[in-house]
């Protein structure tokens, strides 16, 4: 079965761990392929997708909804995990397991209405100062957040493990 590893980044850190996830899948599964979600024409081919975006907004990229939305009826008949990309490690310490959790709920119920998921986990990215103005910058640190490469390769290697076994069982496979 050919598995498609699709992505939509902004800036390179979903891009990023949306390859890693190929590459450590390919360790165990073969046909495998890393793609951004741009250059898929079709999804027919995929035995299972596992599809990514970054998250701005509390919303995935314009790119990846439009890749759920033209593709959604084909995704509904084949097996489909889904990633998101945000800073919630990133946010005061306060609001960090909560946020991630509010985050990974509210994108359930916006984005994914038309695309049975068999799973989705919301990861940390790299969040860097240049990307907020510097009156934003100073309050998000005075508030207790952080910038810098957040992501947990462990968690998403634990995860994408997870994927990898569910799809070298033999009921993965579509009829």
């Amino acid at each position: 079965m050919t598995v498609l590893v699709a992505y939509s980044s902004a800036l390179g850190s979903t891009r990023e761990i949306a390859q890693h996830m190929a590459a450590r899948m390919a360790d165990t599964l073969d046909g495998i392929e890393c793609r951004s979600v741009e250059e898929v024409g079709s999804v027919s081919g995929y035995g299972a997708v596992v599809v990514g975006s970054a998250i701005h907004n509390q919303a995935w990229l314009p790119p990846a909804l439009e890749f759920l939305t033209r593709h959604g009826p084909d995704l509904a008949s084949r097996p489909v995990w889904a990633f998101s990309v945000g800073m919630s490690d990133g946010l005061p310490k306060l609001f960090r397991g909560r946020g991630a959790e509010l985050q990974k709920q509210r994108l359930e119920q916006t984005q994914f209405q038309n695309v049975p998921l068999r799973g989705h986990a919301v990861f940390s990215g790299v969040y860097e100062a240049s990307q907020l103005s510097a009156p934003l910058r100073a309050l998000f640190r005075l508030t207790g957040g952080q910038f810098g490469d957040l992501r947990d390769w462990s968690a998403i290697d634990a995860w994408t493990d997870q994927v990898a076994a569910e799809l070298a069982k033999p009921s993965a496979s579509p009829s």
